[in-house]
């Protein structure tokens, strides 16, 4: 198989991960370097793949060298699996995946195992100096919780994915706190109080030092944000909800003793970009193309929004809360179009009584509208418009 028909073929293959302890053995037997590589693994319900991009460009910027595994993709898989910014080529994916096939194929490794599998194998090829792994779903039993850390974060807890992980806070911050270990540091920019009892719980009976971070902040009215971290006063642009994972990012950064020196950090703030993450796809009119899938993540952009005098295009997963995000949206006081995507895992958006469109016809209303335009609710729904928007 080529490089395209094998990712669609592993694509295929979803389904429940193995043990952890089964899948570490395997792990030890065949990529032993792997305890030796220094990483650290980023849980939570939103901005996961956020706070990881803030350290990738935080220590990119100094000359690190870094691994990034997050999941899942915007526009091709390649994108799980990146040396600094740079994702994996074609070439290298398929070298590295024919060289252990007959093993995935043997022990029936799920895509999410083996796209993990194939981060480790090329970082330590590529002798990066961290790795930064997202966890996938949950984390108590995430394929990355099988690694050794050198730190865990855990971004914030919300209802989501509520069949599997539980339908409380309370549940599925257990599932989250999983990933706390024994000897292990982990930080959290969760606030919550029920949340933060049942991780302090989890820490306590598992001997996990957790420390809980908060960087004080101000908004101004353009709805920049201002912030002070060791003694220096910094300026974050839109959108407001970055601040938690960049806050995130410097002080798990500052506990593994790298030094961030302020003209770097503000650097990157300036030129901070996580793809379809309050992406702009254009200026005049503005089009704004976000990935947040669950009401926290909706309640976090509107906020980061504050005033919106536009048009906003909406799909979502049928696993999704759509009548609570939909209420959230509806503050912002704009015409709402549901729209409709190939998938069988869209949400019957009939029951929800909105006009809908398909995929083509916002393609083609995005290119000749005059109104300003949030596309939101899915990250598989807004990658194809990032796409064509940014020529990736």
């Amino acid at each position: 198989m080529d490089y395209k028909a094998t990712i669609q073929y592993i694509e295929t293959k979803k389904g429940l991960n193995h043990d952890l302890n089964q899948y570490r053995q395997w792990l030890n037997e065949q990529l032993p370097d792997h305890t030796q590589l220094p990483k650290i693994q980023v849980g939570g319900t939103n901005g996961k793949g956020s706070t990881v991009a803030w350290m990738n460009q935080l220590l990119s910027y100094q000359g690190v060298k870094t691994g990034i595994f997050t999941s899942p993709h915007l526009v091709t898989h390649r994108e799980r699996i990146r040396i600094g910014k740079t994702m994996i080529s074609e070439n290298d994916w398929m070298r590295i995946y024919q060289q252990y096939e007959a093993f995935f194929e043997k022990e029936n490794l799920t895509m999410f195992e083996i796209d993990l599998w194939m981060a480790m194998a090329y970082f330590l090829e590529q002798k990066v100096d961290i790795a930064l792994i997202e966890v996938g779903l949950g984390g108590r039993l995430d394929a990355t919780t099988a690694l050794d850390y050198n730190l865990v974060m855990i971004t914030n807890v919300g209802l989501e994915h509520c069949a599997i992980l539980g339908d409380t806070i309370e549940q599925i911050s257990y599932e989250k706190a999983g990933i706390f270990k024994p000897g292990y540091v982990a930080l959290t920019t969760e606030t919550k109080p029920n949340a933060k009892k049942v991780m302090e719980q989890v820490a306590g009976y598992m001997g996990t030092l957790l420390g809980f971070v908060e960087i004080p902040f101000k908004e101004t009215d353009d709805h920049q944000v201002i912030f002070e971290w060791q003694d220096h006063t910094y300026v974050l642009h839109p959108p407001k909800y970055q601040i938690y994972n960049l806050s995130l990012a410097l002080e798990g950064l500052n506990y593994l003793g790298y030094t961030l020196k302020p003209d770097c950090v503000q650097s990157v703030i300036d030129h901070f970009h996580w793809a379809g993450r309050f992406t702009i796809a254009r200026k005049d009119p503005l089009i704004i193309l976000d990935g947040a899938h669950n009401k926290e993540g909706i309640e976090a952009l509107v906020d980061s929004l504050g005033h919106f005098d536009g048009h906003i295009y909406f799909s979502v997963l049928k696993d999704k809360k759509a009548k609570e995000m939909l209420n959230v949206l509806e503050t912002l006081h704009c015409p709402i179009t549901l729209v409709s995507m190939d998938t069988a895992r869209l949400y019957d958006l009939q029951t929800l009584n909105y006009p809908i469109i398909n995929e083509k016809q916002l393609m083609v209303e995005l290119q000749n509208t005059k109104d300003h335009t949030l596309v939101c609710g899915s990250l598989y729904f807004i990658g194809d418009f990032y796409k064509a928007f940014t020529n990736k």
